[in-house]
């Protein structure tokens, strides 16, 4: 298996309460980890997102907080969202672009509409 560059990682940011969540962005995937005694992992191939959305309130944006939304075509986790992300603009940005770049690079091409 090729190795992966670690685009990002981070916790939610929860005012100083411990997070048991972890997210990691790789040239290849999103993995989300979460509990502290059970762990659970979920994975998201980047090059089956289709959208990504960023929500952020008054406070949010002058703390430089968000909540990002990942639409995708995976069957287990079609809807996820990053919540609490510290500059949550910089991450969504590099996410598109690593989901982009993934998409070219396993030549795949979304189908939104046949018409005959």
């Amino acid at each position: 298996m090729p190795s992966e560059n670690v685009l990002w990682e981070g916790k939610p940011f929860n005012f100083g309460i411990p997070s048991f969540t972890k997210y990691t962005i790789t040239d290849r995937r999103i993995i989300v980890e979460r509990g502290m005694l059970t762990k659970k992992r979920e994975e998201i191939q980047l090059y089956r997102i289709r959208d990504v959305s960023l929500k952020r309130n008054l406070f949010e944006r002058m703390m430089k907080l968000g909540d990002i939304t990942i639409l995708s075509t995976d069957t287990s986790s079609p809807t996820y969202t990053l919540r609490n992300i510290k500059d949550s603009i910089k991450v969504m940005d590099t996410l598109g672009l690593a989901a982009e770049n993934a998409r070219i690079k396993n030549q795949t091409h979304e189908l939104t509409e046949i018409q005959v």
